[in-house]
Protein backbone atom coordinates (compact mmCIF):
# COMPACT_ATOMS: atom_id res chain seq x y z
CA UNK A 1 0.00 0.00 0.00
CA UNK A 2 2.86 2.39 0.86
CA UNK A 3 4.63 1.57 -2.43
CA UNK A 4 1.47 2.41 -4.37
CA UNK A 5 1.24 5.81 -2.66
CA UNK A 6 4.89 6.50 -3.37
CA UNK A 7 4.40 5.65 -7.04
CA UNK A 8 1.42 8.03 -7.24
CA UNK A 9 3.49 10.83 -5.66
CA UNK A 10 6.27 10.37 -8.20
CA UNK A 11 3.72 10.34 -11.02
CA UNK A 12 2.05 13.55 -9.83
CA UNK A 13 5.44 15.28 -9.31
CA UNK A 14 6.52 14.42 -12.85
CA UNK A 15 3.22 15.63 -14.31
CA UNK A 16 3.32 18.84 -12.23
CA UNK A 17 6.91 19.60 -13.22
CA UNK A 18 6.14 19.02 -16.88
CA UNK A 19 3.06 21.24 -16.67
CA UNK A 20 4.96 24.03 -14.95
CA UNK A 21 7.80 23.85 -17.51
CA UNK A 22 5.36 24.05 -20.41
CA UNK A 23 3.40 26.89 -18.80
CA UNK A 24 6.64 28.77 -18.05
CA UNK A 25 7.81 28.36 -21.63
CA UNK A 26 4.47 29.72 -22.79
CA UNK A 27 4.88 32.76 -20.52
CA UNK A 28 8.42 33.36 -21.76
CA UNK A 29 7.16 33.13 -25.32
CA UNK A 30 4.40 35.64 -24.56
CA UNK A 31 6.88 38.10 -23.08
CA UNK A 32 9.22 37.66 -26.06
CA UNK A 33 6.50 38.59 -28.53
CA UNK A 34 5.71 41.80 -26.69
CA UNK A 35 2.96 41.00 -24.15
CA UNK A 36 3.10 42.79 -20.78
CA UNK A 37 3.75 40.98 -17.50
CA UNK A 38 0.08 40.57 -16.53
CA UNK A 39 -0.90 39.18 -19.92
CA UNK A 40 2.07 36.83 -19.84
CA UNK A 41 0.99 35.62 -16.37
CA UNK A 42 -2.54 35.02 -17.66
CA UNK A 43 -1.08 33.00 -20.52
CA UNK A 44 0.83 31.02 -17.90
CA UNK A 45 -2.39 30.26 -15.97
CA UNK A 46 -4.40 29.40 -19.09
CA UNK A 47 -1.76 27.01 -20.38
CA UNK A 48 -1.47 25.42 -16.91
CA UNK A 49 -5.27 25.02 -16.71
CA UNK A 50 -5.40 23.46 -20.17
CA UNK A 51 -2.74 20.98 -19.13
CA UNK A 52 -4.69 20.05 -15.98
CA UNK A 53 -7.80 19.43 -18.09
CA UNK A 54 -5.84 17.38 -20.59
CA UNK A 55 -4.21 15.38 -17.80
CA UNK A 56 -7.53 14.59 -16.17
CA UNK A 57 -8.87 13.49 -19.53
CA UNK A 58 -6.03 11.05 -20.16
CA UNK A 59 -5.48 10.12 -16.51
CA UNK A 60 -6.44 6.53 -17.10
CA UNK A 61 -3.97 6.21 -19.98
CA UNK A 62 -1.17 7.80 -17.95
CA UNK A 63 -1.97 5.56 -14.99
CA UNK A 64 -1.88 2.39 -17.05
CA UNK A 65 1.34 3.37 -18.91
CA UNK A 66 3.43 5.36 -16.46
CA UNK A 67 2.73 3.55 -13.19
CA UNK A 68 4.07 0.21 -14.49
CA UNK A 69 7.11 2.10 -15.86
CA UNK A 70 7.70 3.78 -12.51
CA UNK A 71 7.19 0.46 -10.73
CA UNK A 72 9.76 -1.19 -12.97
CA UNK A 73 12.15 1.67 -12.25
CA UNK A 74 11.67 1.27 -8.50
CA UNK A 75 12.19 -2.46 -8.85
CA UNK A 76 15.77 -1.77 -10.01
CA UNK A 77 16.56 -0.04 -6.72
CA UNK A 78 17.54 -2.74 -4.15
CA UNK A 79 15.51 -1.25 -1.29
CA UNK A 80 12.25 -1.02 -3.25
CA UNK A 81 12.90 -4.34 -5.03
CA UNK A 82 12.87 -6.14 -1.67
CA UNK A 83 9.65 -4.40 -0.68
CA UNK A 84 7.95 -5.34 -3.94
CA UNK A 85 9.13 -8.93 -3.79
CA UNK A 86 7.98 -9.22 -0.21
CA UNK A 87 4.54 -7.88 -1.15
CA UNK A 88 4.19 -10.17 -4.16
CA UNK A 89 5.27 -13.36 -2.42
CA UNK A 90 2.16 -15.20 -1.28
CA UNK A 91 2.20 -17.89 1.39
CA UNK A 92 2.26 -21.37 0.01
CA UNK A 93 -0.89 -23.22 0.82
CA UNK A 94 -0.04 -26.39 2.63
CA UNK A 95 -2.41 -29.14 1.75
CA UNK A 96 -3.33 -31.20 4.73
CA UNK A 97 -1.88 -34.63 4.57
CA UNK A 98 -4.34 -37.38 4.96
CA UNK A 99 -2.90 -40.20 6.92
CA UNK A 100 -3.84 -43.55 5.59
CA UNK A 101 -5.37 -45.67 8.19
CA UNK A 102 -6.71 -49.06 7.42
CA UNK A 103 -8.43 -49.33 10.75
CA UNK A 104 -12.05 -48.23 11.10
CA UNK A 105 -12.69 -44.80 12.58
CA UNK A 106 -13.78 -45.08 16.15
CA UNK A 107 -17.20 -43.61 16.82
CA UNK A 108 -17.05 -41.47 19.97
CA UNK A 109 -19.35 -42.59 22.69
CA UNK A 110 -22.18 -40.14 23.44
CA UNK A 111 -22.09 -38.21 26.69
CA UNK A 112 -25.60 -39.46 27.50
CA UNK A 113 -26.51 -43.11 27.14
CA UNK A 114 -29.49 -44.26 25.11
CA UNK A 115 -31.05 -45.64 28.25
CA UNK A 116 -30.91 -42.21 29.86
CA UNK A 117 -32.51 -40.69 26.76
CA UNK A 118 -35.31 -43.26 26.83
CA UNK A 119 -35.92 -42.62 30.53
CA UNK A 120 -36.05 -38.89 29.94
CA UNK A 121 -38.54 -39.30 27.08
CA UNK A 122 -40.72 -41.55 29.20
CA UNK A 123 -40.66 -39.03 32.03
CA UNK A 124 -41.66 -36.25 29.63
CA UNK A 125 -44.57 -38.33 28.31
CA UNK A 126 -45.68 -39.18 31.84
CA UNK A 127 -45.50 -35.53 32.85
CA UNK A 128 -47.55 -34.49 29.83
CA UNK A 129 -50.18 -37.15 30.54
CA UNK A 130 -50.37 -36.05 34.17
CA UNK A 131 -50.99 -32.45 33.10
CA UNK A 132 -53.76 -33.59 30.74
CA UNK A 133 -55.35 -35.62 33.53
CA UNK A 134 -55.16 -32.78 36.04
CA UNK A 135 -57.16 -30.52 33.71
CA UNK A 136 -59.86 -33.17 33.44
CA UNK A 137 -59.90 -33.74 37.20
CA UNK A 138 -60.28 -30.02 37.87
CA UNK A 139 -63.26 -29.98 35.52
CA UNK A 140 -64.80 -32.97 37.36
CA UNK A 141 -64.37 -31.38 40.78
CA UNK A 142 -65.98 -28.14 39.61
CA UNK A 143 -68.87 -29.97 37.95
CA UNK A 144 -69.65 -32.44 40.77
CA UNK A 145 -68.56 -30.63 43.95
CA UNK A 146 -72.20 -29.93 44.89
CA UNK A 147 -73.58 -33.28 43.80
CA UNK A 148 -71.16 -35.90 45.17
CA UNK A 149 -69.73 -36.61 48.57
CA UNK A 150 -65.99 -36.12 49.00
CA UNK A 151 -65.45 -39.86 48.99
CA UNK A 152 -67.53 -40.39 45.82
CA UNK A 153 -65.81 -37.45 44.13
CA UNK A 154 -62.45 -39.14 44.74
CA UNK A 155 -63.85 -42.38 43.35
CA UNK A 156 -65.10 -40.58 40.22
CA UNK A 157 -61.66 -39.03 39.70
CA UNK A 158 -60.06 -42.48 39.97
CA UNK A 159 -62.59 -43.80 37.46
CA UNK A 160 -61.61 -41.10 34.95
CA UNK A 161 -57.93 -41.89 35.50
CA UNK A 162 -58.70 -45.55 34.72
CA UNK A 163 -60.60 -44.43 31.60
CA UNK A 164 -57.63 -42.37 30.43
CA UNK A 165 -55.23 -45.26 31.07
CA UNK A 166 -57.58 -47.64 29.23
CA UNK A 167 -57.77 -49.96 32.20
CA UNK A 168 -60.22 -52.83 32.45
CA UNK A 169 -63.81 -51.86 33.26
CA UNK A 170 -63.49 -53.90 36.44
CA UNK A 171 -61.44 -51.02 37.81
CA UNK A 172 -64.47 -48.74 37.67
CA UNK A 173 -66.44 -48.15 40.86
CA UNK A 174 -70.03 -46.81 41.18
CA UNK A 175 -70.89 -43.53 42.90
CA UNK A 176 -74.13 -42.05 44.18
CA UNK A 177 -75.02 -38.71 42.63
CA UNK A 178 -77.80 -36.36 43.73
CA UNK A 179 -79.84 -33.74 41.86
CA UNK A 180 -78.24 -34.43 38.50
CA UNK A 181 -80.22 -36.02 35.68
CA UNK A 182 -79.31 -38.55 33.03
CA UNK A 183 -79.02 -35.62 30.60
CA UNK A 184 -76.37 -34.00 32.81
CA UNK A 185 -74.37 -37.21 33.06
CA UNK A 186 -74.57 -37.88 29.32
CA UNK A 187 -73.27 -34.37 28.71
CA UNK A 188 -70.49 -35.03 31.21
CA UNK A 189 -69.66 -38.28 29.42
CA UNK A 190 -69.49 -36.57 26.02
CA UNK A 191 -67.25 -33.81 27.39
CA UNK A 192 -64.82 -36.37 28.84
CA UNK A 193 -64.85 -38.44 25.64
CA UNK A 194 -64.23 -35.35 23.52
CA UNK A 195 -61.35 -34.31 25.78
CA UNK A 196 -59.57 -37.67 25.61
CA UNK A 197 -60.48 -38.56 22.03
CA UNK A 198 -59.89 -40.34 19.75
CA UNK A 199 -61.81 -42.97 21.69
CA UNK A 200 -64.81 -45.12 20.90
CA UNK A 201 -67.93 -43.54 22.41
CA UNK A 202 -69.02 -46.97 23.57
CA UNK A 203 -66.18 -46.80 26.14
CA UNK A 204 -67.55 -43.66 27.77
CA UNK A 205 -71.12 -45.01 27.53
CA UNK A 206 -70.01 -48.15 29.42
CA UNK A 207 -68.31 -45.95 32.03
CA UNK A 208 -71.52 -43.98 32.60
CA UNK A 209 -73.52 -47.20 32.88
CA UNK A 210 -71.13 -48.64 35.48
CA UNK A 211 -70.30 -45.52 37.48
CA UNK A 212 -73.87 -44.16 37.69
CA UNK A 213 -75.93 -47.36 37.96
CA UNK A 214 -78.87 -45.71 39.72
CA UNK A 215 -79.36 -43.09 37.01
CA UNK A 216 -78.95 -45.46 34.05
CA UNK A 217 -80.74 -48.44 35.51
CA UNK A 218 -82.53 -50.27 32.71
CA UNK A 219 -80.92 -48.10 29.99
CA UNK A 220 -78.89 -49.87 27.33
CA UNK A 221 -75.31 -48.76 26.67
CA UNK A 222 -76.09 -48.17 22.99
CA UNK A 223 -78.91 -45.84 23.96
CA UNK A 224 -76.59 -43.88 26.24
CA UNK A 225 -74.11 -43.56 23.35
CA UNK A 226 -76.77 -42.33 20.91
CA UNK A 227 -77.96 -39.55 23.23
CA UNK A 228 -74.66 -38.27 24.65
CA UNK A 229 -75.01 -34.87 23.01
CA UNK A 230 -78.78 -34.38 23.12
CA UNK A 231 -80.05 -30.93 24.12
CA UNK A 232 -76.55 -29.43 24.37
CA UNK A 233 -77.59 -26.25 26.16
CA UNK A 234 -79.97 -27.85 28.65
CA UNK A 235 -79.25 -29.28 32.07
CA UNK A 236 -76.84 -28.34 34.84
CA UNK A 237 -73.86 -29.82 32.99
CA UNK A 238 -73.81 -28.56 29.43
CA UNK A 239 -71.81 -29.61 26.40
CA UNK A 240 -68.40 -27.90 26.25
CA UNK A 241 -66.11 -28.28 23.28
CA UNK A 242 -62.95 -27.45 25.21
CA UNK A 243 -62.28 -28.37 28.85
CA UNK A 244 -60.03 -25.78 30.48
Amino acid sequence: MKNNIFEYIILYVIVACAALVIATLARVFAVSVGFDGFTAFMVFLVVLAIQVIVYLSIHVVLQNLMLPWIGNGLAKIPYFRKKIEKRQVSPVAVEPQIEENNTETDIPEPDVSLEDIRNEQQQNIAKEQEEILNIALDYIRKSFALYLSDEDLDVLCRNIRAYMDRLDQKELKPVKVKELTALDLRHFGWNIWNYFKPRNQMDIANLLKIVFPDIFKGVEVKSIKRHLKDDELKGVIKIVEIIE
